[in-house]
């Protein structure tokens, strides 16, 4: 076995959104850092998303119901949440604005799902002031009759529509974001490896570093860092299980699928299903990005679409849009991926769970960064970042104590 006489400051293991983005901001900030994925860039859950950046409007909705119930620090967190998913879409649209896109969303409001369009018209009000605050110039626009939703979306079921909103997010095309990400990460110095699987690692207290047991094209190297990140997503626990230091989960793997059809759709549009869960029609380019659904499903190595999902979108569908005949032939391509949530405390139905990400710290010292978003990705690894920098310092005081990932083009 080849061991690899260089001592880097952080090593990576995974190289989705959030080990992408890891990677460039300890580069920027001056960190000697080795990146490792398993497959290729992007290739889990990073490329299977809905394509959106989104502050969250569902958020704001939980945030009214936990105030509601008297739960008001539940409350302030979702609204929390809300606020910091705007502003990371804003920064996002500014340093990468040929991949972040402002997109309007439809939401349209029928009456018996349980929706008032003065509550609706008011979430979204706020929604969208919030977004102006934090350099957002795009306001909602409130639809207050059926006629005028349908003008927007013609085909759309007009039963029992009162009225709807337009709001604004942001689409990406999210397995470009990650590649850029990473690219942007290597021309600032980071070294970033794709087949390249890590099988273990180990902490040598002596020395103070750990070795990596990184097994590429058909050999095993041993590769030396002062730190260590698991930003494997879904492979989470399964990567410290190879380490032997798993003891429980800590994510809740939670599977959602989506399918891709041609565009019959002018406009894209946030639904609910029949279980009153959102899910998002999504246009990009010529066709209609559909999703998503939510089970657990523990292996992200053997996940596929359900057929009962696959029902299920194009039953969700068909409600809205009952003049279109959706069958399983017209789907153009389907796919899925695994959230990795960050498990609670307790028994929580899945859609309950935060989507906030969390940092847990191994017996070792490794550091595990869970349930990052699409959307959040940035400021998780300058969360993560934060930490680690304040350390290497201690060995390396040229090292920036404070990110610069805000400010840089992702082209730089």
């Amino acid at each position: 076995m080849n061991t690899s006489n260089e001592v880097f400051d952080l090593a990576i293991i995974g190289g989705g959104i959030a080990g992408a983005a890891i990677a460039r901001d300890a580069a920027l900030r001056g960190l000697s850092v080795i990146l490792f994925e398993k497959n290729t860039f992007g290739s889990g859950t990073s490329s299977k998303s809905s394509k959106l950046i989104h502050g969250g409007l569902r958020y704001l909705e939980l945030a009214w119901f936990a105030f509601k119930k008297g739960e008001f620090k539940e409350a302030w967190k979702n609204v929390c949440f809300v606020l910091s998913s705007l502003r990371e879409s804003v920064i996002l649209e500014r340093i990468a604005p040929d991949l972040v896109k402002p997109m309007p969303l439809l939401v349209p409001i029928y009456k018996n799902e349980g929706q008032h369009i003065f509550a609706v018209s008011l979430g979204s009000f706020f929604y969208g002031l919030l977004a102006i605050v934090l350099g957002n110039s795009r306001f909602p626009k409130l639809l207050w009759s059926k006629q005028s939703v349908l003008k927007v979306l013609p085909n759309l079921n007009p039963k029992d529509l009162v009225g709807g909103v337009i709001i604004w997010d942001h689409v990406t095309n999210d397995q470009s974001l990650v590649e850029e990400t990473m690219r942007s990460a290597a021309r600032h110095g980071a070294k970033t490896f794709e087949h390249t699987f890590v099988k273990t690692y180990t902490y040598h207290a002596e020395d103070q570093v750990y070795a990596l047991a990184v097994e590429g094209d058909g050999k095993t190297e041993l590769f030396q860092a002062r730190k260590v990140v698991n930003a494997s997503g879904p492979w989470v626990d399964k990567v410290r299980s190879q380490a032997d230091e798993k003891k429980g989960n800590l994510i809740v793997p939670v599977a959602g699928s989506h399918i891709t059809l041609q565009k019959f759709v002018n406009h894209s549009v946030i639904l609910r299903a029949q279980d009153k869960r959102v899910f998002f029609v999504i246009n990009v380019g010529d066709v209609s990005r559909v999703g998503t659904t939510e089970r657990i499903y523990s292996d992200p190595d053997t996940l596929e679409p359900l057929e009962e999902e696959i029902e299920y979108l194009l039953g969700a569908l068909e409600r809205y849009f009952p003049a279109q005949k959706f069958a399983a032939e017209d789907i153009l391509s389907k796919d899925a991926g695994i959230r990795p949530l960050a498990k609670p405390k307790g028994k929580v139905d899945p859609h309950g769970i935060s989507r906030e990400h969390e940092i847990h710290i191994g017996p070792t010292g490794v550091m595990h960064i869970l349930g990052v978003k699409l959307t959040d990705h940035r400021r998780a690894a300058e969360d993560i970042m934060n930490r680690i920098s304040r350390e290497i310092k201690r060995e390396k005081p040229s090292v920036k104590l404070k990110t610069s990932t805000h400010q840089i083009p992702l082209k730089n």
